[in-house]
């Protein structure tokens, strides 16, 4: 299995406060644990592991998320920079990056490397554009599944929470209220069911949905037609703009 010991986490003007800094709560409580730092529980494999995971980005100066937020971000990523993830949040913001030759390059040089991208909500988009999924079946956030579809991306219908493809080396994930199980399942993919079993446990993910924090799908989201239509027409200019557009 690959091994994860850098993991970046993307913020970007007018990313998303939940799936930005859900993610990375999640993703730095695991180091924690494999860091021994908090051990309710023994573990098989006790040994200490280090796990540095960063908030980065693109551009100099704090991160100001899409509800007026600011952040700190822990660095500025390079043109060299590899991680061995590199997580891509959703936001309002997501739209004019997934047009963001820096952004677009940062995804591929990583992918093209063979590192794991990950990705949630809206920032799917931004995975699209930069040529990495093929036929790969992804999920994302309702608003921009039509879309995607039309760009020819394989957003199966009814849509899973997330969707973990370790061979293709992609992990994808619906809204907001998807990021806390999918980046559980994915901590639990990567570092070991123990891991995941204290890091569910940690975010109360394991009480709320169960046993599939251990798998590689998640639970079905519920598919209303009318409604996810309406939001995506709305949506797309902000969340998909059309190729070439200028944002």
């Amino acid at each position: 299995m690959t091994k994860i010991q850098t993991i970046g986490v993307m913020g970007y003007a007018n990313c998303s406060e939940q799936d930005t800094i859900t993610a990375l709560e999640i993703l730095r409580g695991a180091a924690m644990v494999l860091e021994g730092k908090i051990a309710p529980m023994v573990r098989d494999e006790q040994s200490a592991e280090t796990l540095d995971v960063k908030l980065v980005t693109l551009k100099p100066g704090n991160v100001t998320m899409q509800m007026g937020t600011q952040v700190v971000p822990d660095a500025m990523m390079t043109d060299t920079d590899l991680f061995d993830l590199l997580y891509v949040p959703g936001g309002v913001g997501s739209g004019a990056m997934s047009l963001d030759p820096q952004m677009l390059d940062a995804v591929r040089r990583h992918y093209n490397g063979g590192k794991i991208i990950a990705s949630n909500c809206s920032g799917v988009g931004i995975l699209a554009r930069a040529g990495i999924l093929g036929k790969n079946p992804v999920t994302c956030v309702a608003a921009i599944a039509p879309g995607l579809r039309a760009e020819g991306i394989n957003v199966p219908e009814p849509r899973r929470m997330w969707l973990g493809l370790p061979e293709a080396r992609i992990w994808t994930t619906t809204g907001s209220y998807g990021v806390n199980g999918s980046t559980v399942a994915l901590i639990s993919h990567y570092f070991g069911h123990e891991v995941g079993t204290v890091v569910s446990m940690m975010f109360d993910t394991l009480g709320g949905i169960g046993q599939s924090v251990f798998e590689l799908e998640g639970p079905e989201f519920y598919y209303h037609p009318e409604l996810e239509a309406k939001f995506a027409a709305y949506f797309k200019p902000t969340l998909l703009p059309d190729i070439g557009s200028k944002k």
